[in-house]
């Protein structure tokens, strides 16, 4: 099993009230399984994805990404799972302004120690973006600027990929 969560619940304080985000949650999701989130505005789609990807740890439950048990590791140890294991695609991009669109493909390859320049070259040519890579995200349109965090994404080989509003 790529990713196995049980029982996940996951609350935040807002004002002086606690929120109920996630009741419960249990998934698994095998090598070259899809899986779609869908609901509505503020049901926690984002959270479980957050969740799921390390970058944040549940209140409750287990969550188990490429065999490892994510509760045992610390942030450090969660960041090095999540760079490799999985790639990312923000709902708000999240590029660096001012590393120019080759940097910003390259940037959590290095991270992960999977730099390729020619695979980086093959995906921004299959999505488009060869003729973009000396410019910086804010000279980019937005359908620009997701096509490059898709490709950052995909940029280091992940064993999975997750996407917060990718068509957004």
């Amino acid at each position: 099993m790529l990713v196995e969560a049980r029982e996940i619940r996951k609350n935040y304080r807002v004002g002086g009230e606690t929120v109920e985000v996630l009741r419960g949650v249990s998934l698994d999701l095998k090598e070259g399984e899809t899986l779609a989130l869908t609901g509505e505005s503020g049901s926690g789609k984002s959270t479980l994805l957050h969740l799921l990807a390390a970058l944040d740890s549940p209140d409750d439950g287990t969550i188990t990404l490429d065999g490892v048990f994510l509760q045992n590791l610390d942030e450090a140890g969660r960041a090095r799972q999540r760079r490799k294991t999985v790639g990312l695609v923000f709902q708000q991009f999240n590029l660096i302004p001012s590393l120019n669109v080759s940097a910003n493909l390259a940037f959590q390859a290095r991270l992960a120690d999977r730099h390729d320049a020619a695979w980086h070259a093959e995906v921004a040519e299959r999505l488009g973006l060869t003729a973009h890579l000396r410019r910086f995200p804010e000279q980019l349109s937005g359908g620009q600027q997701q096509r490059v965090a898709i490709v950052r994404a995909l940029a280091s080989r992940p064993r999975v990929l997750m996407a917060d509003e990718p068509t957004g």
